[in-house]
C-alpha cells in the first residue's frame, strides 16, 4: 500500500504542476517582452533626441551656426543691422536658451557708441523666423537728424543757431557732447577721410570721434559705424583684415559698407534676416544704388567737446549741427 502511494502519481497533482510550469513560462515571456519593449523605447528615445531631432533641426537656423570667422551668423546679422540703421548703438553680445524644437529665446546686449552704456533687448528665433523687440530697432527712441543736401529740411533759423552757439560757449570743456553734423555737400569716402584728418590735426577739434557715418542709400537712410574711431571695421565679412587707422582708406570703407549690404541681403533671401521698414528688397536696392552712384556721406554722428563743435559750426563743409546728448567726461 505504501509502495503504491509513493510511486503512483496523482493525476490532479500532475495537472497542477503542468499549469504552474505554463504560468512560469508565460511570466518569463512577459518579462522578456516588457524588458525588450522598454529597451526599444529607450533606444528610440535616444535616437530621437540625439539623432532625428538634431537632423530635423539642421534644416533650420541654429544660433551657433558660423560661416565667417568673426562670429556666429546670428551675431553678424544683428551687428550688420545695428551698424546700418542704428546710429546710437552696436550689438555687443547675444545669448540664447532653447524653448522648443528649433526655437530659442534671445537676449541681445546693445552698447551705446557714445557712452558705452549697455541695454538689454529681447528677441526670439523660431524655425528661421528671427524677431526682435522694437527697442532693438529704435533704442530709447533717439532721433538723429541728418539731412541730405538735396532733400533736407530747412536749416536751423538764425535765432536757434545763435542759441546753440551761446550754449556751446557756456559749457565747460569736461562736458562731452553727442551731435549730428550734416555736410553742406555730399562727401566721398576719400573726402570724408580728409575731413577727419584735418580735424585730427586741429588742436581744438582733435578730440572729436566720428561714431557713425550716414550713407546715401537712395531708398532708405543707412550708414556704418566707426566704433569710436579706434579700429575699423570691427566686423569684416569678406575675410579681409584691416588692422587700424592706417588701413582707413576709400577702398576699405566702400568695401565694408557694401559687404554689410550683401550679407544682409543674402540673409533676407534665406529667410533669416531683418527686413528694414518691412521691405525685403531694401538691401539689394541700396546696393544697386551705391554701385551706380558711389558710397557718399551727407553727415556724421560725433562725440566732441563744446569748443570742437563751436569750431565745426564755422566750417564751410558743415551745413548744420544738432545736439543729441551730453554727459560729464570723467576719463
Amino acid at each position: 500500500m505504501e509502495d503504491k502511494f509513493i510511486f503512483d502519481k496523482d493525476p490532479k497533482w500532475e495537472k497542477d504542476s503542468e499549469l504552474c510550469q505554463i504560468r512560469k513560462t508565460i511570466r518569463r515571456r512577459n518579462r522578456k517582452t516588457v524588458c525588450t519593449s522598454v529597451l526599444l523605447a529607450a533606444v528610440l528615445l535616444v535616437v530621437t533626441i540625439f539623432g532625428i531631432i538634431p537632423w530635423a533641426e539642421s534644416f533650420y537656423w541654429n544660433p551657433d551656426e558660423t560661416t565667417y570667422r568673426d562670429g556666429t551668423d546670428l551675431q553678424i546679422t544683428l551687428d550688420a543691422y545695428t551698424e546700418l540703421f542704428n546710429p546710437g548703438y552696436g550689438t555687443s553680445w547675444v545669448t540664447y536658451h532653447r524653448t522648443g524644437f528649433a526655437s530659442y529665446e534671445l537676449e541681445i546686449l546693445l552698447r551705446s557708441t557714445a557712452q558705452g552704456e549697455m541695454l538689454s533687448v529681447g528677441g526670439s528665433l523660431e524655425r528661421n523666423d528671427l524677431r526682435v523687440d522694437e527697442m532693438f530697432l529704435f533704442p530709447e527712441g533717439k532721433d538723429y537728424p541728418l539731412h541730405k543736401s538735396s532733400s533736407r529740411d530747412l536749416p536751423l533759423p538764425p535765432s536757434e543757431t545763435e542759441e546753440l552757439r551761446e550754449k556751446l560757449s557756456s559749457l565747460p570743456e569736461y562736458i562731452r557732447l553727442e551731435a549730428t553734423v550734416s555736410f553742406a555737400e555730399m562727401l566721398s569716402m576719400e573726402e570724408l577721410l580728409k575731413f577727419m584728418a584735418a580735424a585730427a590735426m586741429d588742436p581744438v577739434t582733435n578730440n572729436m570721434n566720428i561714431t557713425w557715418v550716414a550713407v546715401d542709400g537712395g531708398v532708405a537712410g543707412c550708414g556704418m559705424s566707426f566704433g569710436g574711431g579706434t579700429f575699423y571695421p570691427l566686423v569684416d565679412l569678406d575675410y579681409r583684415c584691416f588692422n587700424g587707422p592706417a588701413d582707413l582708406n576709400q577702398e576699405s570703407l566702400e568695401h565694408h559698407f557694401k559687404s554689410l549690404l550683401r550679407y544682409s541681403a543674402d540673409q533676407v533671401e534665406k529667410g533669416r534676416g531683418i527686413a528694414p521698414y518691412g521691405h525685403e528688397s531694401v538691401y539689394t536696392e541700396m546696393l544697386d544704388y551705391v554701385e551706380e552712384n558711389g558710397v557718399k556721406t551727407y553727415g556724421v554722428v560725433v562725440t566732441a567737446s563744446p569748443r570742437a563743435l563751436l569750431e565745426l559750426m564755422d566750417s564751410v563743409q558743415v551745413y548744420e549741427i544738432r545736439l543729441i546728448d551730453g554727459w560729464v567726461n570723467v576719463g
